[in-house]
């Protein structure tokens, strides 16, 4: 089975090593919350408190930890993803153009960036609509809000990944697939680990 010239299986296995600097980041980043570290900047919101129409422009779950953790980590799983790309043919295979455009520290930012920054305007609306933080959407708007909660970091990746490289449609309809999957089971990790009230 081929898309757009793909073969089906190599290309979501590529969009999976395209994405896997921030799935693993994402990972780190639930255990470091796990583990409370750096307490400090955790209690630091992003919004410093302000509201927009009497409601909080973020909300209290975006915080100074947050950004700091995920661009470490993007940073360092990139860096990692770098020693075997440079050493084995099948990572070479998985490695789309896009990704060797910048040094592997600069392309783990731009991802890390563009998952931070693609969460803030899902954030604000909810805040607006008086949803809480981690609470899905209400009535007819829930369905939207959910696919909005699953891609939302997505759009802000690919969005952060345009200033370099711009994906082929064959992949970011890979990366759109692989995310419906992925973000759910590092949700359901949340859910266990007793960070999340909920999956989704």
């Amino acid at each position: 089975m081929a898309l757009c010239g793909y073969d089906a299986p190599v290309l979501v296995l590529s969009a999976l090593w395209l994405a896997a600097p921030v799935i693993a980041g994402g990972l780190l980043h639930v255990f470091a919350i796990r583990l409370n570290l750096l307490p400090s900047l955790a209690a630091l919101p992003l919004d410093g408190g302000a509201t927009c129409r009497g409601r909080r422009v973020f909300g209290d779950n975006k915080t100074v930890r947050g950004v700091v953790l995920m661009l470490l980590f993007t940073i360092v799983c990139a860096l990692a993803q770098a020693w075997p790309i440079e050493r084995f043919a099948w990572a070479q295979e998985l490695t789309l153009p896009g990704m060797r455009v910048v040094p592997p520290w600069q392309w783990g930012a731009l991802l890390g960036a563009g998952y931070i920054l693609g969460e803030l305007p899902n954030s604000f609306i909810k805040r607006q609509l008086e949803i809480a933080p981690g609470a899905p959407g209400r009535g007819r708007s829930a369905p939207f809000f959910w696919v909005l909660d699953q891609t939302d970091s997505l759009i802000g990746t690919v969005v952060a990944m345009a200033f370099v490289w711009t994906p082929p449609v064959a992949v970011l309809i890979a990366l759109f697939a692989v995310t419906l999957v992925v973000h759910p089971m590092v949700a359901g990790i949340m859910v266990m680990l007793g960070l999340k009230n909920r999956v989704g």
